[in-house]
This record gives C-alpha cells, structure tokens and sequence, in this order.
C-alpha cells in the first residue's frame, strides 16, 4: 500500500514539475503585462494552495503532523521577524533589487530540489518501514 500511495503523490509531484518548468520557459518569451498577469494568477494559486496544506496540517490526526505544521508556522514567524512577506503577497520583495530576487528564485529552486532528495528519502524509510513490519507479521504467522 505504501507504494501505491508514494506513487500518487510522485505523479502529483511530476505535474506540479511540469508546469512550473512549462510556467518558467512560457515566461521566457512573454512581455510585461503577460509577466504580471502570470504572477497574479500564480500569487492566488499559492495562496490558497497554502492555506490548504496547513488545514490539512492542523487538522491531521498523526502527532507527527502535528508538529510538522508547527514547525511550518516557526518558519513563517522568522520570515515574518526579518520582514521577508510571503511571496505569494501583491508586495512581496518591494525591497530587494532584480539581482536579489533572481539569487532568491535561485536558491528557491536549491530548496527545490533538496525537498525533492528529502521526499524520496523519507519515501524509502516509509517503503522499509512497510516491509519490515509485513517480514515480521509473517513470522509470527508461520
């Protein structure tokens, strides 16, 4: 079952790598407007997309989770006590210059793809997990 649900959420994970390399490359080419209409668009899908994974957080039943979601909200109040505001925000790097906010684009996508190593380790501790207890359920059959 373990791998079933891992690879659900590896598709999901897929898709959601798709559009942003497709948003990125379409982005390429656009003009102003089109930048600030994408960015718009995306500052609502984020937004809410966030406020989704934190109810799903809170109102998770696993202590794990848990604290998970409160290790999510100390990340938000040490963005908050530098005054870096949520990307998803209208006002969001008023204060950086261009440089600065392409090294943030860059080291975002760093995290990226740490997050993604982190997600597959944690998937194959969940996988060995599974099995192991599975070897032991049938030991104690025979």
């Amino acid at each position: 079952m373990t791998q079933e649900f891992l690879s659900v959420k590896l598709c999901e994970l897929d898709n959601k790598i798709g559009q942003v390399h497709n948003r990125i490359h379409l982005s390429e080419s656009a003009d102003h407007a089109q930048i600030l209409a994408e960015v718009e668009a995306l500052q609502k899908e984020c937004a809410k997309n966030e406020i989704a994974l934190r109810n799903k957080l809170r109102f998770s039943k696993a202590h794990v989770v848990g604290s998970l979601a409160e290790s999510c909200d100390r990340v938000e109040e040490f963005f908050q006590e530098k005054n870096f505001e949520n990307p998803a925000s209208d006002h969001w790097g008023d204060t950086f210059s261009a440089e600065e906010k392409v090294l943030l684009a860059e080291y975002a996508l760093d995290f990226a793809m740490q997050a993604a190593d982190n997600a597959l380790l944690i998937s194959l501790k969940a996988m060995d997990a599974q099995m192991t207890l599975l070897e032991k359920e049938g030991e104690r059959i025979l």
